[in-house]
């Protein structure tokens, strides 16, 4: 019996049994990010991740030892991603607008007026659900597979954004460097689906 080694991962076979069926693995730039109220941060968008999740773990004490539990609350950690800035900072003043609509630093009417830019968004409904609707979107981490299709859909619900780093100038940097922007979010919930 002649010995065939297999050269490429993705060629293995396997029947049933309790052996993977797909041996391609996860490529970290195998990725598409997508809001829809900010479409310029989703093109430029150059990273994004997946967060940490944790779940309480209450203990009971005994004389010999703590004996830990599942807790019944789940975290979420922050939604972080990085985007390329574009020369007129058409995407950075998306989530710069996002951030004092929600905040309305100045003024309520900076709220009020976020709310109108949304509209397209919130359709019909009484003034409180267009209001609710408005402060929130869906965001999509869409993973690829090995031909770039996507394979698995994450969606993060009612996501806002928290945070944006702030930008440094700087004459002595080479002309070669661009500007790449930081935003935090945070969300409800996040589900994946497997894309079909």
């Amino acid at each position: 019996m002649a010995y065939n080694p297999i050269t490429n991962v993705s060629e293995a076979q396997f029947d049933g049994g309790s052996n993977p069926t797909e041996l391609d693995f996860l490529r970290p730039n195998g990725f598409r990010f997508q809001i829809a109220n900010i479409p310029n941060v989703s093109f430029f968008c150059q990273a994004a991740n997946i967060p940490q999740m944790s779940i309480g773990q209450p203990e009971v004490s005994t004389p010999l030892a703590n004996i830990p539990f599942p807790g019944d609350k789940v975290q979420f950690g922050e939604l972080m991603i990085r985007f390329l800035i574009q020369e007129d900072m058409a995407n950075y003043k998306e989530l710069y607008n996002w951030i004092t609509g929600l905040g309305f630093p100045e003024n309520h009417k900076q709220f009020t007026d976020f709310i109108k830019t949304q509209e397209y968004r919130t359709a019909l409904g009484n003034k409180n659900k267009k209001e609710a609707i408005a402060q929130v979107s869906d965001a999509t981490l869409f993973v690829l597979d090995s031909n770039n299709n996507p394979n698995v859909k994450i969606t993060f619900i009612d996501a806002f954004p928290t945070s944006l780093e702030g930008l440094d100038f700087d004459i002595s940097q080479g002309a070669g460097d661009y500007f790449v922007g930081i935003a935090g979010f945070r969300y409800r919930t996040f589900k994946i689906e497997t894309v079909s």
